[in-house]
């Protein structure tokens, strides 16, 4: 009855799985097989524990060990030959990966080409800048930075705040304080 309630649980797990990789962007794919393997691998080592059989794996393990060990040191003295090309191979995934990202951020926000900013967001004037931080037209430098760090105490998006409210508090301290060591 054991092994009935197994094969239903791996037949579930291997139908799950399937479906998952099935629906899955290709380049996460990879990443869930190593997962899947993973996880079947603790799993195994689970029941043979509960079975009582795991002792014949940690002999194979300690006769694999040392060989690996091995294998390390001698590929690891050909690894000046090899290091450039896994170092140009590395490079060409993080630039893909930046590049992928860039533009699925460009897309959440809707940035504009030509200047790199949302549309949406219009530029700041001294007037709003002064109403957004609760400043006079004389405000001060320590005042300016004192009305700014109390803002966004409450409104930084790691406390609750949106970044919207965040950039927006940034830009009127930044704008005010241009226009102050301007004169």
């Amino acid at each position: 009855m054991g092994r009935i309630i197994l094969l239903i649980a791996v037949a579930i797990f291997a139908w799950l799985a399937v479906q998952k990789f099935k629906y899955s962007p290709p380049e996460q794919r990879r990443k869930l097989v190593i997962q899947w393997v993973l996880i079947a691998l603790a799993l195994g080592a689970v029941l043979l524990a509960v079975t009582g059989r795991l002792h014949w794996v940690g002999a194979a393990v300690a006769i694999v060990l040392p060989i690996l060990n091995r294998l390390w040191r001698t590929f690891g003295r050909h690894l000046p030959w090899i290091a450039p090309l896994i170092a140009k191979h590395a490079q060409a995934r993080a630039q893909k990966q930046q590049e992928k990202s860039q533009r699925a951020r460009s897309e959440e926000t809707g940035e504009g080409q030509a200047h790199g900013k949302p549309e949406s967001e219009p530029q700041l004037t001294l007037a709003e800048a002064r109403k957004i931080l609760s400043v006079p037209a004389n405000a001060s430098r320590e005042e300016i930075i004192g009305a700014h760090r109390k803002l966004i105490q409450k409104f930084h998006p790691d406390r609750g705040g949106s970044d919207y409210l965040a950039s927006r508090i940034n830009a009127a301290k930044a704008l005010l304080l241009k226009n102050l060591d301007g004169q």
